[in-house]
C-alpha cells in the first residue's frame, strides 16, 4: 500500500511539474514585465529556444582601413564559419568563435534597439557598450594593411542561402586609431608575404 502511494505522489508530482512547464512557456510574453513565472525559472524550463521570433537572418561583420595619406582600403568580411564537414559532427571547436561573434553581432543591435537611433552621431553610450568593445578587439586583432592608422568595422545582415535576399548594412562603427604594433605587424605580415609570393597581396 505504501509503494502505491509513494507511486502516485510521484506521478502527480511530475504531472504537475510537466502542467506547470507547460503553462510557464507563455510564447508571447513580454519580456520586459516580470511575472510570477520568471521567479520560477530554476524549477521550470522554459523550452520556448528561438520562439516566438526565431532567427532568419545571417550575421556578417566586415572591417576597412584607414591608411595614413587618408585613402580608405576595401571592405573586408571576417569570415568565422568554416564549411561543415562530418568531422565538425563530432569535433568542431572553432564553433565557439562563430557563436561568440553572431551573438555579439547580435547583442550589439539589441542594444542599439533599445536606446533608439543615433540619428548619425556617435553615441558614447554604444561605443562603451561591451558587445561593440568586444566586437572592437575582435577586428583589432585582425591582420591590417601596413600603412592602416585606423580602423572602422561594418555589421550587415543576410538571407544566408536565400540569394534573393540582398545583404544588408545595419550598424557602422566610428573609427579607431590601431596601435603602432598592429601597424608593425602588417607590414611583418606583408614583408613575409614578398618574401614567400614575390608580391604584396
Amino acid at each position: 500500500m505504501a509503494g502505491k502511494k509513494a507511486r502516485a505522489a510521484l506521478y502527480a508530482f511530475f504531472a504537475t511539474w510537466f502542467g506547470l512547464t507547460v503553462a510557464g512557456q507563455k510564447l508571447y510574453r513580454d519580456d520586459n514585465k516580470k511575472s510570477f513565472w520568471d521567479r520560477l525559472y530554476l524549477v521550470v524550463a522554459d523550452w520556448r529556444f528561438f520562439a516566438p521570433n526565431p532567427g532568419i537572418h545571417d550575421h556578417h561583420l566586415l572591417m576597412r582601413d584607414k591608411l595614413s595619406d587618408g585613402t580608405l582600403t576595401e571592405w573586408t568580411e571576417i569570415r568565422t564559419v568554416e564549411e561543415r564537414t562530418l568531422r565538425h559532427a563530432v569535433w568542431h571547436p572553432h564553433r565557439r568563435a562563430e557563436k561568440t561573434v553572431f551573438d555579439t553581432a547580435a547583442e550589439l543591435l539589441r542594444f542599439i534597439g533599445q536606446h533608439g537611433p543615433m540619428n548619425g552621431n556617435a553615441d558614447p553610450t554604444v561605443q562603451l557598450s561591451v558587445p561593440y568593445l568586444t566586437l572592437l578587439a575582435h577586428v583589432t586583432t585582425r591582420r591590417h594593411h601596413p600603412d592602416a592608422v585606423q580602423t572602422q568595422f561594418l555589421i550587415a545582415v543576410s538571407g544566408g542561402y536565400d540569394e534573393e535576399d540582398e545583404p544588408t548594412m545595419v550598424f557602422l562603427s566610428e573609427f579607431h586609431a590601431l596601435s603602432p604594433k598592429h601597424a608593425e605587424l602588417g607590414r611583418t605580415n606583408a614583408s613575409a608575404s614578398v618574401s614567400d609570393t614575390g608580391r604584396v597581396p
